[in-house]
């Protein structure tokens, strides 16, 4: 829609008649009836342009006040954030994710079905938590997948000390996840939470109760079992890994634990055997409601100001060129 920054200028406009008419009258009186060069009557493209003369100058004039008056056009265009979900990656980065029952072990199996997982997501939010005894805040939610990709990436098990650091806290991985999920939540906009581990938890809040916790908030829980069935041998650079018992370190996956934490939550268990595991749980988020971040609406301005300006020099220059050229030139 056309609008003016200061549409009291286009008043002038009226003044443009009385422009020409005052214009022509001096132009008469200006006049030498019998000049002593005027050998010859002008004809002609000459005669054309000295007819022309006051409409053209109007016509600058106009442009020029058209520019003035600031002439723009407004467009309003609705931003509106991405949809996607608010999705909390709680990784298990405890000693027993060496064990190398996934090639070449589980923490290296699950960081790719993590990075998967986030190359898969579109446009959702995902922050990153990583745990063992502990848990650690890798990013907040974000849209930067290259970034999280990259964090992920980063994982390893010298990533926390775990002479310190060594267990399972399933249930200190849940609160975290859920803690940071509610502190930025948006209206509709549903919040999943993806549990990946390998065990029990063994220390830390009861995860049943963090899993009915995640419910009451009204989290979607998703717990990926990670691990064989068979016992096997924990190494770390090639040499076993030595429990506080001081023995070597053996791990199988029980996924009794796991599936009553699914369970707690109205939630939902996989098996990680392979990557066909994520697949399942994106069939799922697919039927999950996806919300904008923000609708935002944006005016945008076009002004035509600069435009009028450029024609009204061009016009004028040129008016000085043919006045110069071939009005102001005597007859031969």
């Amino acid at each position: 829609m056309l609008a003016f920054d200061t549409p009291l200028v286009l008043g002038a406009l009226l003044l443009a008649p009385l422009y020409g008419l005052m214009r022509r009258h001096l132009l008469r009186r200006a006049a030498i009836p019998f000049a002593p060069l005027q050998v010859a009557r002008a004809t002609g493209l000459r005669t054309l342009l000295m007819r022309l003369q006051v409409p053209f100058e109007m016509l600058i004039l106009i442009v020029v006040v058209g520019a003035l008056a600031g002439p723009h056009r407004r467009d309003e265009i609705e931003l509106i954030g991405a949809e996607g979900l608010d999705i909390a990656l709680a990784l298990d980065i405890s000693a027993s994710m060496q064990a190398a029952d996934f090639p070449p072990n589980r923490l290296e199996a699950l960081k790719g079905l993590a990075v998967d997982f986030v190359r898969r997501s579109g446009s959702d939010r995902i922050a990153v938590y990583a745990f063992a005894k502990h848990v650690f805040s890798q990013t907040p939610l974000t849209t930067d997948h290259g970034t999280l990709s990259s964090l992920i990436d980063g994982l390893a098990f010298k990533t926390i000390d775990h002479a310190d650091s060594g267990g399972t806290a399933l249930g200190d991985a849940l609160i975290a996840a859920a803690d940071g999920l509610l502190r930025v939540r948006v209206p509709d906009r549903d919040q999943v939470i993806v549990l990946i581990t390998d065990g029990q938890s063994n220390v830390g809040s009861d995860p049943i109760l963090a899993a009915r916790f995640a419910a009451e908030n009204e989290f979607a829980l998703y717990v990926v079992g990670i691990g064989g069935e068979e016992p096997i041998e924990v190494y770390v650079d090639g040499k076993p890994f030595i429990t506080i018992e001081d023995i070597i370190l053996k791990t199988s996956l029980d996924d009794t634990q796991l599936k009553e934490i699914a369970a707690a939550a109205a939630g939902q268990y996989f098996r990680a055997k392979e990557m066909d595991a994520l697949a399942a749980i994106f069939d799922d988020l697919a039927r999950l409601d996806t919300t904008p971040l923000e609708v935002e609406t944006v005016e945008i301005q076009h002004s035509y100001a600069p435009a009028l300006a450029m024609l009204a020099a061009l016009l004028f220059v040129t008016w000085l060129l043919i006045d110069a050229s071939l009005l102001r030139r005597p007859l031969r």
